[in-house]
């Protein structure tokens, strides 16, 4: 738990912020963190589900939802969980981080008549927030979840973004399990140029990714390519990039506050290569996060 001196060293790191900790009572300094994470949409769900769903993470990357953020650092009303779970925790950092690293990965990828495949897709945003002003031929896009309520708002989304700038393509919606041979109940075999995956894995124990990613491969067309992300254990972080009064705020956080349901899933990234390949992957590349904690994993079905 963090120690006086060191409190007052993160006080004087942060003139002026609303939410330095200025607590020398160990005991009080969780009581106040969890009290405000109950004030805190992104907290309320940690602290009763223990992991994420499709709209907490997506709270990482909405736009909307940074800049009200940001706004209520502005006026000194944002609160302490959200300040430090959104702007200083090192995991959520990287997953930030991994999101645009999804999203230089998958750019590329985007050509004409291309299948794009997300899987679970929550509300789509890695795939919708992608350019597609040079398209010619219509793409298809297509958003796999076994959570109703998820594909709803990945629907409204979808409306929402082609509303703005009309997508050349289709957008469609299935009801899937990752963990379900043919991931639907009519089966998916060889439909998909890609499939990006995020947020499953890293609650699942490692048979259950190998079939996972098997899964994957058979929706794949020849050629086709996965990307995926995975948390890898402490000792293959890159830590002269890490802030170590962060990490240790991260770790009263999300394992002594929450008890993370995804930290005994960790898995070393050569692993997660390993099991990419047993699934029948190849060419598998593994692109780290500027902290090393949550790498990105593009791997190729061969043709």
């Amino acid at each position: 738990m963090p120690s006086e001196k060191f409190q007052s060293h993160l006080v004087a790191a942060e003139p002026g912020a609303q939410w330095a900790l200025r607590f020398s009572d160990q005991r009080q300094f969780l009581l106040s963190l969890a009290e405000d994470a109950a004030r805190s949409e992104f907290g309320r769900f940690l602290l009763c589900a223990r992991g994420l769903n499709w709209r907490t993470t997506d709270l990482l990357f909405d736009p909307a939802y940074q800049a009200m953020l940001r706004r209520q650092e502005r006026d000194h009303s944002l609160g302490l969980f959200d300040r430090l779970a959104f702007f200083s925790c090192p995991l959520f950092l990287a997953t930030q981080e991994r999101f645009h690293i999804f999203q230089q990965c998958t750019q590329p990828l985007v050509m004409d008549g291309t299948v794009l495949a997300s899987l679970p897709c929550g509300r789509m945003w890695d795939l919708l927030s992608l350019d597609y002003a040079h398209i010619r031929q219509e793409v298809r896009l297509v958003g796999l979840d076994k959570d109703q309520e998820a594909l709803q708002s990945a629907q409204a989304l979808a409306a929402e973004v082609q509303a703005q700038k009309p997508l050349h393509g289709t957008v469609e919606f299935r009801a899937s399990d990752g963990l379900r041979p043919g991931l639907t109940e009519a089966g998916i075999r060889q439909e998909f140029d890609l499939v990006t995956s995020n947020g499953l894995n890293i609650y699942l124990n490692d048979d259950q990714c190998v079939t996972f990613y098997r899964h994957v491969h058979e929706a794949l067309k020849p050629g086709g390519a996965f990307i995926t992300s995975h948390i890898v254990p402490a000792e293959e972080y890159r830590w002269d990039q890490i802030n170590r009064d962060h990490w240790r705020l991260q770790t009263v956080m999300l394992t002594v506050l929450i008890g993370a349901l995804w930290e005994p899933r960790v898995k070393p990234a050569q692993l997660v290569r390993e099991q990419l390949e047993k699934a029948g992957f190849r060419e598998v590349r593994i692109l780290p996060d500027l902290q090393g904690i949550f790498p990105t994993f593009v791997a190729k079905k061969p043709r």
